[in-house]
């Protein structure tokens, strides 16, 4: 990735066919925070300055290093992993241990006082469970979702 030599498609091509799903390896099972993502978004920023041979000091805008690299961003494809996930393990059948953990709450029990911590289901919308079934609708919201625009997501009709 360091080699000037190689041209930035290939590069470009090497991280998205091989860093960037080891990268996102497991993304759908987590909750995405706002550590997580900035974690990811700092990762990817350093690869790409890796690619272009520059540094910090150089000071270039993370816009013009993605314009020069055009490589996939690493936060909308943990979003649309997650998304299509969540939709496929929805319309499974009822006896996996998968959709069985997400339906399962536990009814003796009261979270903790405070500030709580973030559960994976919390950045999904309200209605999503019954949304999920329906396949047509579900990919029409995804791209709202990947692009965080909860007025679009949040007026889910079931």
């Amino acid at each position: 990735m360091k080699n000037k030599s190689i041209p930035i498609s290939e590069k470009k091509t090497v991280y998205n066919t091989c860093i960037l799903p080891c990268l996102t390896y497991g993304c759908q099972t987590w909750p995405l925070t706002q550590k997580i993502e900035h974690k990811l978004g700092v990762c990817q920023r350093r690869m790409e300055r890796s690619m272009l041979g520059l540094r910090l000091k150089d000071k270039w805008k993370a816009t013009t290093i993605r314009s020069i690299t055009k490589v996939a961003d690493v936060k909308v494809k943990t979003r649309t992993l997650k998304w299509k996930w969540t939709g496929h393990m929805m319309r499974s059948e009822t006896g996996k241990w998968t959709k069985k953990v997400t339906e399962w709450y536990p009814r003796d029990r009261k979270r903790r006082r405070g500030r709580q911590k973030k559960r994976w289901e919390d950045d999904l919308p309200k209605g999503w469970r019954r949304t999920a079934t329906d396949r047509q609708k579900w990919r029409e919201l995804e791209e709202a979702y990947v692009a965080r625009q909860p007025d679009l997501v949040t007026d889910i009709k079931c």
